[in-house]
């Protein structure tokens, strides 16, 4: 079952991105902080706020786009630093219907932009001396090349650019899910779930949550970690506070916005399971299968803070951020090692079944564009509606893609 236009559920599109979630309700307790080498640098300055005008028109946009969603996208969550005009986050809507407001504090899954803050993760260890991007499974982690003899020869280069030929578990498990919202899935199960049953990729490679899943074994065998404390590691590092890679069982701290599957893919989801539906609220499913390649949540301020490290850079030395920003064209795009090159700028899109996020950055200007929406296919046209307006460099670039 495909599950998007051009990626697939998670991050990008059902066999390129990654569902994925946790429920909503429960606080969850904060990750032991990490103290950073140095202070990240932002290219955001929050306090330099837009003019009146400015922000009364990205209202008006973003008002007109949600009510014309296709998917019936309850709400919508945006930020935009540029720095000309300054700085700008709102939410829109409702952040569960039929009639509570979104806010600014509401908590949303963030699929596989999580890609993004583990790909960080392992560049800091690449960084340390710890490993080479060079090195394969099979010297990293023989047990696991044991187990799984066809992902030995890959490297850590690979993994991370999506230049294997591991097939993504992505869409066998969204059918699992949609059909058993409580599946629960271990990360072996995943990788042989992928092998057995995910689509064949390109000689050249092609986009596979899978590869993100050995990396997130590989780097807990290296250092004695769980991924989950890795990624929320890199949030501490970049002054996070509101985001979290959460384990088994946890909870998104309240407020959190709920998701819905939305009319597309209600459409798809009925045939598996006649009671999910468009209005199908998953905030409470399992959803602990997208792990380092889709499962942590964020809040708008959080998301743009991360762009404005772009997507981690800030946090590592240039000679690896230089090693990072090497692409190679997939069937998403311009993929470099878990980051996405859009004309001059940098981004990575998110998509779970009830939520979809996107956020970008602009190296050369500083310029950061956010947004979230709580369906699973809400943006559809969304950045044509927005994008002239609020994010018009950004919108070009991916016009000109």
């Amino acid at each position: 079952m495909k599950i998007r236009r051009t990626h697939a559920l998670v991050g990008i599109g059902l066999s390129c991105a990654l569902l994925i979630g946790t429920g909503a309700g429960t606080a969850l307790a904060q990750p032991t902080a990490v103290t950073a080498k140095k202070a990240p640098i932002s290219s955001i300055n929050k306090k330099q706020s837009m003019s009146a005008a400015d922000k009364a028109a990205i209202d008006a946009a973003a008002a007109q786009a949600l009510a014309a969603s296709p998917d019936a996208a309850p709400g919508l969550w945006l930020a935009v630093w540029d720095p000309k005009k300054g700085y700008y986050e709102q939410a829109y809507g409702n952040a569960v219907i039929p009639g509570t407001p979104a806010t600014r504090a509401d908590h949303f899954r963030i699929g596989s932009i999580t890609k993004t803050v583990f790909a960080t993760a392992v560049l800091e260890q690449v960084a340390a001396g710890k490993l080479a991007l060079a090195d394969t499974v099979k010297k990293l982690d023989p047990a696991l090349a044991k187990q799984f003899p066809s992902i030995g020869k890959y490297t850590v280069a690979q993994l991370l650019s999506m230049k294997t030929q591991i097939p993504d578990y992505a869409e066998a498990a969204v059918e699992a899910m949609v059909a058993d919202s409580q599946k629960r899935f271990t990360r072996e199960e995943l990788i042989a779930l992928g092998l057995a049953k995910g689509k064949s990729l390109p000689t050249a490679g092609g986009y596979s949550t899978t590869n993100y899943i050995i990396l997130g074994l590989i780097m807990q065998k290296l250092t004695g970690k769980t991924p989950e404390a890795l990624v929320n590691g890199v949030f501490a590092q970049a002054g996070m506070t509101q985001s979290a890679l959460p384990g088994p069982s946890k909870a998104m701290p309240a407020p959190a916005a709920h998701g819905y599957v939305g009319n597309i893919y209600g459409e798809q989801f009925v045939k598996l399971n006649p009671a999910v539906v468009a209005t199908t609220d998953v905030t409470d499913w399992a959803f602990y299968w997208g792990r380092e390649g889709g499962g942590a949540y964020s809040t708008i301020g959080d998301l743009a803070t991360w762009g404005g490290t772009c997507l981690g850079n800030s946090l590592l030395p240039k000679s690896v951020v230089a090693k990072r920003l090497v692409f190679s064209s997939i069937d998403v795009g311009k993929y470099g090692r878990g980051i996405i090159k859009q004309g001059d700028w940098l981004s990575h899109e998110g998509q779970a079944i009830g939520y979809e996020a996107n956020v970008s950055c602009n190296p050369k200007t500083g310029a950061v564009t956010a947004w979230a929406v709580n369906s699973t296919e809400g943006s559809l046209f969304l950045n044509d509606a927005i994008g002239p307006v609020a994010f018009p460099e950004y919108y070009a670039a991916l016009q000109a893609k």
